[in-house]
């Protein structure tokens, strides 16, 4: 019967019948409504059953939306692949890898699983041919929240043309719908201010420290470059290495966004509008999934079940390849540090306040992105240059 953030996805659906501002409006201890109005009014229908029952229901999509997606990664015929033990090895590990971020998002009745489904499944659909229903998907994922966003230029450079025009008319077509049933006028006006309260170049999400457990690139830099930030709940303990000014911790922000970004090309390699094969599409699309959560801002622990996918691609190299090799031994030394780092919180959760206060989940996250890097060299770049040999 806890409130979390499916009670503000419902009390905000609520709001609309009386022509509230719902994006302007702050809810249970000052929390904000982020998600589209497609989906508020997707959800009033419901508001009149009992809310145990449809929490339930809500809970029971989410974990059927994560459970698919891992019955989609253990049975791939690259995990096939693997001997049978191995298979089980994965499935061990991955579970548990993810077992945190799956922990936030039921704790929180978040909505982060569903979007994560919509964000591979549509582009699953997508590659293999399948545009129209693709597309719809990853409409419906970039319409709730802007984070499946990042799959839209992917798509586009690997040539996905069709694809890419049916979620772009999917999303201007949700974006209007609800003007059908609450009015033009209010729907444009509400549209305005969704849109001043996600923008990421918005000033209030410069010094992201509003609440004590938000996480990703945003957040993290603030706590390290500005000495004094708006967070209540940091500790008395010392965590800046220096004290700038908000317009250079603004640069520095979107100098560190730009270059995660523009890192994407190492993955894609320099064949735009040519279609990706084989276990490389794995790759492109885990790295694209991971920085989700650290570029944009207020992000909190939940988002981070979108590094899954590139948790799932490094423990698959690592067991595809039985050796004693040192970079083998340090990668699996690294993981379990990213483990630890990822993990804390369930096995030793007394010391969570230190947690939030050192931002040490993302620093976990920051570090799957060379042992990514590594994966993909061993897997993707050496047999090709040893094939082309």
């Amino acid at each position: 019967m806890g409130n979390g953030d499916f009670f503000i996805y419902c009390y905000a659906a609520e709001m609309l019948r009386d022509g509230n501002d719902i994006y302007t409006r702050t809810f249970l201890n000052g929390f904000h409504y982020y998600y589209s109005l497609s989906f508020a009014l997707l959800l009033k229908p419901f508001l009149t059953l009992p809310f145990y029952g449809v929490k339930m229901g809500w809970l029971i999509i989410n974990l059927t939306a994560y459970f698919h997606l891992f019955y989609l990664a253990i049975t791939s015929k690259y995990v096939r692949a693997l001997t049978v033990s191995r298979q089980k090895m994965m499935t061990v590990l991955l579970f548990l890898s993810s077992f945190r971020v799956l922990y936030d998002n039921i704790h929180t009745s978040q909505i982060t699983l569903v979007l994560l489904w919509l964000s591979v499944y549509g582009t699953m659909c997508s590659i293999r041919g399948q545009a129209v229903k693709g597309g719809l998907l990853l409409a419906i994922g970039v319409n709730i929240k802007l984070l499946p966003l990042v799959i839209i230029p992917y798509l586009v450079y690997r040539g996905y043309f069709k694809a890419v025009l049916v979620c772009l008319f999917g999303v201007i077509a949700l974006l209007v719908l609800p003007g059908l049933f609450i009015g033009m006028d209010y729907n444009f006006f509400l549209l305005a201010r969704w849109w001043e309260l996600v923008n990421p170049a918005g000033t209030q999400h410069v010094l992201d420290t509003d609440e004590r457990s938000f996480h990703g690139l945003t957040t993290l830099l603030s706590t390290l470059l500005v000495e004094k930030v708006p967070d209540v709940y940091a500790l008395p303990l010392k965590r800046n290495i220096a004290d700038v000014s908000i317009d250079t911790l603004s640069k520095i922000i979107g100098l560190v966004r730009l270059t995660l970004v523009a890192f994407t090309l190492y993955f894609l390699r320099w064949t735009p509008f040519k279609k990706a094969s084989g276990s490389k599409t794995l790759f492109e699309m885990s790295y694209l999934l991971m920085v989700v959560p650290l570029i944009f801002p207020h992000q909190q622990a939940y988002g981070f079940i979108f590094m899954a996918p590139a948790m799932g691609c490094i423990l698959w190299v690592l067991l595809k390849h039985s050796t004693t090799r040192h970079s083998f031994v340090f990668v699996k030394w690294c993981y379990g540090l990213v483990f630890l780092l990822f993990s804390l919180k369930i096995l030793l959760g007394e010391f969570n306040h230190y947690y939030e206060h050192y931002k040490i989940l993302t620093y976990g996250a920051i570090l799957l992105i060379p042992l990514l890097v590594w994966a993909y060299r061993q897997e993707v770049l050496l047999p090709q240059t040893k094939s082309s040999d």
